[in-house]
């Protein structure tokens, strides 16, 4: 993550404009230690951390509200810190300034948001979960122009990767989403999906919960998928094989085809290498014979009433919530003013759980930084979440 480190931080009046940079304004914590600086680019809202330790300031982009390509971070630190005059003892913020191949990024990379109220299609869509370097998904667009594939990965290098090839290949059928492939399929209509590609997961040994493969994520792959369409894995773990196969055959009905080894189209390096070390490489492939109903019309989740921010501040403390099978976490309360501040928190399901932070705006709040997608549990903690503010 991209940081600068300083012995001192006086902060001018906010907000203030350094080139296409806006520093809005200041949220902090009640504990002292740390800061939060919401930061705009381009209509592009996201936080900088201010940390303070024994020795030093650090200063870097927020996990949470990270935005693409790194390089907007990178610059905004550096605009930070020319606006602030500060005396640097670290920064690993050197390099280009910004890189032709991530401009306009919007046109492949898109947002929950975007899936939720714009996205249509009349062609058949393909969905590759993990794509990584993206041989696989950069080779399947280019040899099926008239499909409409949709990549979900999570690791932003990976993603400024394939934009990159995306325009020196000239791709046009690429949507790419960074965000956790276990809830996004709920976005997609039911029956509207040729395929989807699960090549390469994270075995997740030590954390099997957080496998992309599950029972609900089947089940779900079914509903999207139409009739004849596909699910295919690829591994080269043998547990996870086993564990998926388990799984599979599981279902009440189901068409499996399991191959051993096979050779592909094309392949990733980390398969190459596989290859040279001679490790045996899975196949597992289910088959949908189903028509699903249709899914429910998902209702956006919002904030419908003011927030007393002076009540909240009074009110707030570090406390988790449980449900059946949901919770909620109140992490910590971050002030600006009076009115307005930032409330950091965890919801949702327990195997699939977000976070995310409520921005309070003049009493009135939203999630930040994008909306948060209608899923039962979601619906659930969004209540307890309203419950809590409300009061």
């Amino acid at each position: 993550m991209p940081n600068i480190q300083t012995s001192k931080l006086n902060y001018l009046p906010m907000p203030q404009k350094h080139g296409e940079y806006i520093f809005k304004s200041i949220a902090r914590s009640r504990q002292g230690n740390e800061d939060f600086i919401l930061t705009e680019y381009k209509g592009q809202e996201f936080l900088l951390r201010v940390i303070y330790r024994k020795k030093n300031i650090l200063i870097k982009g927020d996990k949470l509200t990270k935005v693409s390509p790194i390089s907007i971070v990178k610059n905004a630190l550096k605009s930070f810190h020319t606006l602030h005059n500060l005396e640097l003892s670290f920064s690993n913020i050197g390099g280009r300034e910004y890189d032709e191949h991530f401009k306009n990024s919007d046109k492949y990379l898109k947002d929950m948001a975007y899936f939720m109220n714009d996205f249509q299609t009349d062609k058949e869509i393909w969905v590759e979960v993990g794509f990584g370097s993206g041989r696989h998904l950069l080779h399947q667009a280019k040899e099926n122009p008239n499909i409409q594939f949709i990549a979900i990965e999570i690791h932003r290098p990976s993603i400024e990767q394939v934009i990159a090839q995306c325009k020196i290949q000239n791709l046009e059928n690429i949507l790419i989403i960074n965000f956790d492939a276990r809830i996004f399929l709920e976005l997609l209509e039911s029956n509207s999906v040729g395929k989807i590609f699960v090549h390469f997961p994270i075995p997740w040994d030590k954390k099997p919960h957080r496998r992309v493969i599950s029972h609900p994520f089947i089940e779900e792959s079914i509903r999207v998928l139409k009739p004849n369409g596909q699910l295919e894995l690829r591994t080269d773990s043998e547990n996870y094989y086993a564990y998926s196969y388990d799984t599979f055959i599981s279902l009440n009905q189901c068409d499996l085809h399991i191959r051993k080894n096979q050779e592909i189209a094309i392949s990733s390096k980390y398969e190459d290498r596989w290859k040279k070390m001679e490790k045996n490489i899975y196949d597992i492939t289910l088959i949908n014979h189903q028509k699903s109903e249709p899914k429910e019309i998902l209702q956006n989740l919002y904030f419908t009433q003011n927030i007393d921010f002076e009540n909240l501040k009074k009110r707030f403390h570090n406390h988790t919530i449980k449900g059946d099978d949901f919770f909620v976490h109140f992490e910590d309360l971050y002030e600006i003013d009076s009115k307005s501040g930032l409330l950091k928190l965890s919801f949702g399901s327990f195997e699939k759980s977000e976070h995310k932070y409520v921005i309070i705006t003049n009493n009135e709040a939203k999630y930040f930084p994008d909306e948060t997608l209608p899923i039962k549990q979601n619906i659930k903690s969004h209540k307890k979440i309203e419950e809590f503010l409300y009061v």
